[in-house]
Formats: C-alpha cells, structure tokens, sequence
C-alpha cells in the first residue's frame, strides 16, 4: 500500500510539472482541464494498470514458481547434526490452507510501518476536513430557502456576499443578484465543474502530504473561473462593465472551498483571458510529446509493482538467474510461463532446451524418446512441446520437469494448482512441521562427502487425501534426493482440497534444506522439546535395585530449559512389580550451547541460583545424529544411570 502511494504521488508531481512546462499559459482551456483530469486518474490507477498489463510479463512472473509448479510450502532445514528446524520463523496457517511465516526475531522498528502509520493518521485527518467541508455545503442547503429553477436549484445563504455554485446549486445572498454572476454560476453548473473539485478533494485524502495535489486543485480552480468568464462574456456583454464586476466582487467569501466561487480569484491573467481571443498555437504538437511519458510511467510502474526476484538456489547454492520468460501453450490451450532455458530430464538423461531460440520446429532426440519443440507464431509468442507425438498438457509437462515416472497422462484428472480450500495435514500446518522435523534425518554418506544444499520435492495430494506422484523437482545427490523422498512419501493421508464442494488433486512443492554448516545455534533449541530414557543399577541400595528414568527436556528460550522426570525402581530380576519412586517433579536449568554438537546444562532452583556445590559440575551434552546426549553427575552416584539420550518429540 505504502508503495502505491508513492508511486501515485510522484507520477502526480511528473504530470504537474509536464502541465507547467507544455500548457500552463495556454488559454486552450478545455484542452488544460482535460490534461489536469487524466492525468489525476492516470496517476491514480497507475498502480492497478502496472499490475494487469505486467501480469504475464517477465517482471510479475516468479522463477519459482514457474519452475516448480503448485502450492510452493515453508522451506524445512535439517543440518549436519540431525537438528531439523524450518525457517527461522513461526509457521500459521491463512484462510486458504497455504503456509505463511512472521519472522520470530522482527525488526523492533519497522520504517515502512512507521510511515504506513503517518500517512494514515493524515489521511484520516484530510477525510475528517474533506467531511467538514462538505456538511458545511449540506447544512446551508438544509437551512436555507430555496427556488427550483430549470436545470439547476437557488439557495439564498442571507449573507451579504458571495456567490458560487455546488453540482445543481446556485448560491446567492438574496434573489437581487447581477444577470451576469447567474450566468457565470450557470457555467460552471453546465461544465460539471463540481465533479473536477470533489474528485481532486478525495484524491488530496490520499495524497494529502503531496504539494503537488494542492497546485492541481488551485489550477482546476483557475481554469474554472477562466472558463465561466469566457462563456459569460460570449453572450455579448461589455466586457470593461464585466471586468469591473470582478473587481466589485473581489471581497466575497468562499463558504467551502470545494464549491466555485464567482470571484475565486483574482489576478492579472483572469483578466487576460477575457480579452484573449487568439487560441495558443502547438497544442497538439505538445501533447504529443506527452504521450511517451505516460508510456514511460506505465513501464515503470510495471516494473516496480510486478518485479519479482528470478533468482533460485542451485543445489550447489551458487545463484541462477533467469535470463528470459517463456509463455508454453498446453495441450488445452491456455498458457503458462516457464523460465527459458527449460531445464529437463527424461528417463536419466538431462539437457538444457533453449526455446527462445526455435525458429519453427526442433527435433531432440533422449534415447528413445522424440521431443519436439514448436514456435506457433501467435500472438502470445508462445511455444509447445510435444513428446513421442502427445502433445503435452500441465501434468505431463510436470512429470517430465521433475523426473517424474509416475505423472498422470493427458485425459485422467487435472492436477489443480490452486483451490478454494487448499488439502491439510492431519493437525495443520505446524503439525506437518512437527512430522518433518521428527523424521527427516541427514544420511551419513553425505555427511562424509560433504554434500549440502536444497532438495525441492513435488507431490500430489489425491481426492481421498494420500499423497502420490512424491518426485524430485530439483534434487542434489541421490543420498539427500531419497531421504526427502522417504519421508514425504510416509506422509499419513490429509484432508483432500476442494473446488465447489467437491474433492481435487492439488499439486505442492515442499523445499529441504541440508545443510553442513547450517545456522546450528542457540536458537537451533530454543522452543523445542524432546524426550529421553535412561537405566541404571543403583549403587547405595545392598539390592542393587534396576532403576528407569524417563524425562522431558524443554528449551524454551535461548538460556533457560525444563526437566521434567520420573523415576522407576524394580529389583534386577524383574520380578516385582516397578514403583514409582517419583513422578512430575520439574528441574529447572540453564544451558549454554556452542552452535555446533556441545554444550551444558546447569540446574538452579527456583530463586534462579544453582544447585549443589561450586565442586560439582553442570550436565554435559552432545548433539549426534539428530539426538541430544546428556550426562549426569549425581543421577550416576544416585541410581547408576550415567546418560540419558534425547530424542525430538
């Protein structure tokens, strides 16, 4: 919103200054109101054209989501340690079932929020005056005595002076009002001069801080008043005895300010125009020259509110951008864009496909497959392809994008990419999150070999809510490809999308992360919980009583953790029943981490110090294979049980 403004507000200060270089002495006035008019409404939905013509345009097209076709989710990250996270971010499901973030660490001050609000709390102000103004209006219209005439309606304000008009009334002080102000008040009911103020009085709401708005509104004004004298002047009246009623009238007062007064202003150039009769020469040829500037802001309104980042990692992590858009022209004749070159992969064999550069028809053979690309011609410039003489629709097409064996041929149902009700892991959004981050580990042959990067999975959510069609859009190695495979492949079934109440196929993208470095910080823990077990042989106990810890382990926050643990004991034959020896009882601690596998645990008690004396030492733990090792110092002479092992709950 912010940005639509300023973009309005400066092709608004453009405009003006293009009036007063080309048109400002002209006395062409109908030509100058016009100019003023279009120009306001240009400026004002320039916003909303730049949108609708920059829609299929390279400039509003996402890389990403040309590529990877569907609903494009949160991106999960796993790092070398097996702590999987997703983003640094608080995942919420919207109204439509897709996934959007708010940044846990958000700025503390938000510049473009800070001037959102100043210019509301303006606008607000500016539409409270703008209101004033116009119950003014309305309140003397009300009160006032009035007289139907033919076209237009007389209030008599009682006041000694002014007249002025508002849409279909007139304003005088009393029924003894010179034939000529009648007939200049006339004029501007005739013009529809009203409709010119109100519109520049709503468009200074939302540009109330732009100067520029203002000189539009005392120009408007002007040309107003430059037109009612020469339509009044035209009926053949002296135009000396004219003028002098302008002088006269000098003095009236403008009730409103958004109704046009008879002497609004007064000024040499007013008089000017009245004895101008030579029209201005090369007014055509000037406006002209204006049409490429409106052309030039249209571009770059495009450009600013269309323009899309066309950047994508590689798995690699090196950055690729995309040089050009193409429009693909499926097998049931609507378009899509794709990004140009095509990077495609049949049956194991990869190329690159540059389509931009078919002239007419290209044949590729891919083993035993022919590919055809086709330049139509049309006049969408788009292309086709067509594979072992099946033209290819969107499903086919995103088979053979992702490598897919499994895509649905052309004639089955239509894979939608968008619904009214998106499908929905069982528990929402957050639970998905959960399943990922409990199931996705980092395969130790890629840890040795050093491999990392995004692993971008296409899958389908069928009509009953199983998930089919799992394939690699864009993968990294086969070890990191097949575990992110494996895991969203064990995706219990969801609840199905819908479109007019009946179930649909809907396609996603989910991106994994694998990272060897990745952001493995304090944070990494904050805000998760896992559980762990433990046995041990008591040493103080002449029975040698078997012992079985289970606790929960929250970080929640960067500093600070909860334990939370039961005790069992049994004898070691396991013959008697376990007791309980507790349960419930919560451990506070504090914890530092050094962002890679260690770290330690200090317990405190409630007060906030520590427990135990300065000889003893805090718990250690180490970060392994997606799991946290803890070792305890007094649970070992207690009941023998040396370490607990922690898993993600």
């Amino acid at each position: 919103m912010a940005l639509n403004i300023i973009s309005i507000a400066i092709a608004v200060a453009i405009l003006w200054i293009t009036y007063r270089v080309l048109f400002i002495n002209s006395n062409r006035l109908i030509f100058n109101r016009a100019f003023l008019i279009i120009a306001l409404g240009f400026s004002l939905i320039l916003p909303s054209a730049g949108i609708m013509i920059g829609r299929n345009t390279p400039q509003i097209v996402s890389y990403r989501q040309s590529l990877f076709q569907g609903i494009m989710l949160d991106e999960v990250v796993i790092t070398a340690e097996g702590v999987t996270i997703s983003t640094q971010s608080e995942v919420k499901a919207d109204n439509e079932g897709a996934a959007h973030v708010t940044a846990q660490n958000q700025r503390t001050f938000d510049f473009i929020g800070l001037i959102s609000l100043i210019w509301l709390i303006g606008a607000i102000g500016a539409a409270l005056v703008f209101l004033f103004k116009l119950g003014k209006i309305i309140y003397i219209i009300i009160r006032s005595p009035k007289k139907k005439m033919p076209g237009y309606t007389v209030v008599f304000t009682g006041k000694e002076h002014g007249s002025y008009s508002f849409f279909n009334y007139a304003f005088f002080p009393n029924e003894n009002v010179n034939e000529e102000i009648v007939r200049h008040e006339m004029s501007h009911i005739a013009h529809h001069h009203s409709a010119d103020i109100l519109f520049v009085e709503l468009m200074m709401i939302l540009q109330w801080f732009n100067p520029f708005i203002y000189l539009y509104k005392r120009e408007l004004q002007s040309l107003h008043e430059y037109m009612a004298d020469r339509d009044v002047v035209a009926t053949g009246i002296d135009k000396q005895n004219y003028m002098m009623l302008i002088l006269q009238q000098c003095t009236a007062v403008d009730f409103s300010n958004m109704s046009n007064n008879f002497s609004f202003i007064l000024t040499k150039k007013r008089l000017k125009m009245i004895t101008q009769n030579k029209k201005a020469k090369g007014v055509v040829i000037k406006a002209l020259l204006t049409l490429p500037l409106f052309a030039l802001l249209l571009f770059a309104n495009c450009q600013s509110n269309g323009q899309t980042e066309n950047k994508v990692k590689s798995p690699d992590e090196t950055t690729m951008e995309t040089q050009s858009m193409t429009v693909f022209k499926v097998s049931d004749g609507t378009y899509i864009s794709l990004s140009d070159p095509l990077d495609i992969t049949i049956d194991g064999t990869h190329l690159i496909l540059n389509l931009n550069s078919v002239k007419n028809d290209t044949t590729i053979m891919i083993g035993e497959h022919e590919l055809v690309a086709k330049n139509n011609h049309d006049e969408r410039n788009s292309f086709s392809l067509t594979l072992d003489g099946e033209a290819l629709d969107i499903n086919f097409l995103g088979g053979i994008l992702a490598n897919n064996d499994d895509y649905h041929p052309q004639g089955e149902d239509e894979v939608c990419m968008s619904v009214e009700k998106a499908p929905e892991f069982p528990g929402g959004i957050n639970a998905m999150m959960d399943y990922l981050r409990g199931n996705l580990k980092y395969p130790e042959s890629a840890k040795k070999n050093k491999q990392e990067g995004r692993v971008f999975i296409g899958f389908v959510v069928e009509k009953d809510g199983s998930v089919t069609n799992v394939s690699v859009m864009r993968g990294v190695c086969e070890e990191l490809d097949n575990e992110a495979v494996r895991v969203v492949k064990a995706m219990p079934r969801w609840t199905p999308g819908m479109n007019e109440g009946k179930p649909v196929r809907v396609q996603y993208t989910l991106p994994v992360v694998f990272k060897l470095n990745g952001e493995s910080t304090m944070t990494t823990l904050s805000g998760t919980k896992w559980e762990g077990r433990g046995e041990g042989i008591g040493n103080d106990t002449a029975e040698g009583m078997k012992f079985v810890m289970d606790m929960t382990m929250d970080f929640y926050n960067n500093n600070d953790g909860l334990f939370v643990m039961k005790l069992m004991a049994q004898d070691q034959d396991g013959k008697t029943t376990p007791q309980t020896v507790f349960e419930n009882v919560g451990l506070d601690f504090t914890y530092s981490y050094d962002g890679k596998s260690a770290g330690s645990i200090q317990p405190k008690n409630t007060d906030g110090s520590t427990l135990g004396g300065e000889e003893q030492q805090p718990y250690s733990f180490v970060m392994k294979d997606g799991k946290i090792i803890v070792n305890f110092y007094d649970f070992k002479d207690d009941c023998g049980i040396e370490k607990i092992t922690f898993v993600k709950k």
